[in-house]
C-alpha cells in the first residue's frame, strides 16, 4: 500500500523540478537577447516623434495660411491684365443734388408750320435747269430752278405792259416837242392839256398791267427787269424763300424732297421741292394715367425736364442727353388708340457734322432728327447733398448694397517665419523626395505655390467693399446717401461692380488665387 502511494509524489516532484529549468533557462535568454532590440524600438519612437513633431509644423503652416486668407477675404487684388480686361474705370463720385425722375417715351417731332417749307411754281412753265441736290443745306435766296415760260396769259400781260411804256414814252415826247410852240401861240394849249390827261391814262394802265403780272406770279424784280430792258421775260429762276427766323444762322433750310427733273412741265402752283427747316424742333412725349399728375406738376411748378437719346448703335452709341428743357404745352384731351396724353417741349438742333463735295455743295447731318425715338425724364423729387454713381458701380445682394473702393493699404500681410523658426524645423530631404519633378521645397518644406507662380504678386490694384445705403436707383443712376460711408476723394469702381462682386464671392469660397493647401 505504500508502495502505491509513493509513485504518484515522485511524479509531482519531478514535474516540478522541471518546470523549474525551463523557467530559469528562459529568464536567462531573456536577458542575453533583450539590448540586441533596445536600438530598434528607439529608432521607431524617434521617427515617430519627428513625424508627430512636423505634422504640427504642417498644422502651424496652414493655420498661418488660413489667417492669411481670412485677412484677403474682405479684398480683391487685380493685376493690370484683369483690370484692363475688365475695361474698369476708377473715379470719384460726385455730390450734389439729384431728381429722382420718371421715364416716359417720347420722339422728335418737326414743329407745324414752320418745319416744312414747299417751293411751287408761280407760273406755268417748262423746268430748264434743276440747281440743288436731294440733302443739300439751301441759303435763303439760294437759286434752285430755272423755268421757261409757257403760260400765254402771263405772255400777253407782259405784251400789254410793252405797248402802255411804248405810248408813254411817244406822249411825253409829244408834249416836249409841243411846250415851246404852245408857249410861242403857234400852237393852242389845248393839245398839251391832251396829251397830259393821255400820260395819265397811261400810267395808270401801266401800274394795272403791273399788278396782273404780280398776280400771274411774275415776281417784282422780274417786272422791273421787263419795264428797264423793254424785253418780254421768257425764263423764271425759282429761289429759296426767305429765313424762317430773322438772325438765324445760314444756311437756313435742306432740301428735303425733289419731285421735279429737267424737261418736266409744270402748271402754275405745282409742288416743285419740298425744303427742311430743322433749327428748331419739338419733342413730343406721351403720358400715361399714372404719369399725369407728374407732368401737372412739372407744368406748375415749371421744372425743368431732362431728354436722352442713343445716337449710334446699341452697345457702342452715344447716349445724346439735353438739360432743362421747357415744358411747351399739354394737350386737353387723351389719344383715342393709345389712351395718353401728348405734351410738347421746345428743342433746339444743331448741326453734328457737314461736309462740301468737289461742285462745293454743303450737306449738313442734324443731331436730332424728326421721327428719332427718346425718352423724356420728367422731375418728381429732389435729393440734396447726396451721392451719385453711375448704376454699374452699385451691387445690390439682397438687403444688402455696396460698391468697390480702391484698397490703400499695401503692406504684406504674410509675414515671413523668424529665423530660428526656421532654423528649428529645416530638416534634410532626401534626393528621392526632389527627384519627382515638384516644385521647389521652402524652408518649411512644402512646396511653394509663389515659386510656381510668379504673376501671384502682381497686384496692379485692389479693391474692397463698402457698405452702402441707396436711396434711389434707376436704370443709369443710383442715389447714396451721405452717411459717411463714401467719403471726398476717395476712388471706386465706376462699372463692372457685379463682375467684382462675383471675383469676391469666388475668392471667398476657395476658387481664388490666395489659397494655399498642404496635403501630408
Amino acid at each position: 500500500m505504500s508502495q502505491v502511494i509513493a509513485r504518484p509524489l515522485t511524479r509531482v516532484a519531478l514535474s516540478a523540478v522541471f518546470l523549474t529549468v525551463v523557467f530559469g533557462l528562459g529568464l536567462l535568454a531573456g536577458i542575453q537577447f533583450a539590448p540586441s532590440l533596445s536600438p530598434g524600438s528607439t529608432a521607431h519612437d524617434e521617427h515617430d516623434d519627428h513625424a508627430h513633431a512636423h505634422d504640427e509644423l504642417a498644422s502651424t503652416a496652414d493655420a498661418h495660411d488660413e489667417h492669411a486668407e481670412e485677412d484677403h477675404d474682405d479684398h480683391l487684388a487685380l493685376s493690370r491684365q484683369a483690370f484692363e480686361n475688365l475695361g474698369l474705370r476708377m473715379g470719384e463720385a460726385p455730390q450734389g443734388d439729384y431728381w429722382r425722375s420718371m421715364l416716359v417715351p417720347a420722339e422728335v417731332v418737326e414743329l407745324p408750320g414752320r418745319s416744312e417749307v414747299a417751293v411751287s411754281a408761280p407760273v406755268q412753265g417748262v423746268v430748264e435747269t434743276v440747281d440743288v441736290l436731294t440733302g443739300e443745306a439751301i441759303r435763303a435766296g439760294q437759286k434752285l430752278f430755272t423755268l421757261r415760260l409757257t403760260d400765254e396769259a402771263l405772255a400777253d400781260a407782259q405784251s400789254k405792259l410793252l405797248a402802255t411804256l411804248t405810248a408813254e414814252d411817244v406822249a411825253k415826247r409829244e408834249v416836249e416837242r409841243l411846250t415851246p410852240l404852245i408857249e410861242s401861240g403857234a400852237v393852242p394849249g389845248t393839245r398839251k392839256r391832251e396829251l397830259q390827261y393821255e400820260i395819265q391814262q397811261l400810267e395808270s394802265k401801266r401800274q394795272t398791267l403791273r399788278q396782273e403780272l404780280l398776280g400771274r406770279g411774275l415776281p417784282q424784280r422780274m417786272i422791273d427787269r421787263v419795264i428797264s430792258g423793254r424785253q418780254l421775260a421768257t425764263t423764271m429762276e425759282i429761289v429759296a424763300p426767305p429765313q424762317v427766323d430773322e438772325g438765324a444762322e445760314e444756311p437756313a433750310f435742306s432740301l428735303e424732297e425733289l419731285q421735279v427733273h429737267p424737261g418736266k412741265s409744270v402748271a402754275r402752283g405745282a409742288d416743285l421741292c419740298r425744303l427742311a427747316y430743322h433749327r428748331e424742333l419739338q419733342i413730343q412725349g406721351a403720358a400715361f394715367d399714372e404719369d399725369v399728375s407728374a407732368l401737372n406738376r412739372v407744368s406748375r411748378m415749371g421744372w425743368p425736364l431732362r431728354a436722352e437719346a442713343l445716337h449710334g448703335r446699341e452697345g457702342d452709341g452715344e447716349v445724346v442727353v439735353r438739360d432743362n428743357l421747357q415744358l411747351t404745352r399739354v394737350d386737353n384731351h387723351y389719344q383715342e388708340q393709345t389712351r395718353t396724353v401728348r405734351f410738347f417741349v421746345a428743342l433746339h438742333n444743331e448741326v453734328e457734322h457737314s461736309r462740301t463735295d468737289d461742285a462745293g455743295r454743303l450737306f449738313q447731318q442734324w443731331r436730332f432728327r424728326p421721327g428719332q425715338r427718346l425718352h423724356l425724364r420728367l422731375p418728381v423729387e429732389q435729393w440734396q447733398r447726396q451721392w451719385t454713381l453711375p448704376a454699374d458701380a452699385v451691387v445690390v445682394d439682397g438687403p444688402n448694397v455696396f460698391v468697390f473702393a480702391e484698397h490703400h493699404d499695401h503692406e504684406d500681410e504674410h509675414a515671413e517665419p523668424a529665423a530660428g523658426d526656421v532654423a528649428e524645423v529645416t530638416h534634410n530631404v532626401s534626393l528621392a523626395e526632389t527627384d519627382g519633378g515638384l516644385p521647389p521645397a521652402s524652408p518649411l518644406g512644402v512646396p511653394d505655390e509663389h515659386a510656381a507662380h510668379p504673376e501671384h504678386d502682381e497686384v496692379y490694384i485692389e479693391l474692397e467693399p463698402v457698405p452702402v445705403r441707396m436711396l434711389h436707383r434707376d436704370d443709369r443712376t443710383v442715389v447714396i446717401a451721405d452717411d459717411g460711408q463714401l467719403t471726398p476723394g476717395m476712388r471706386i469702381a465706376l462699372n463692372q461692380a457685379y463682375k467684382l462682386h462675383l471675383a469676391l464671392q469666388m475668392q471667398a469660397a476657395g476658387g481664388g488665387g490666395h489659397h494655399h493647401h498642404h496635403d501630408h
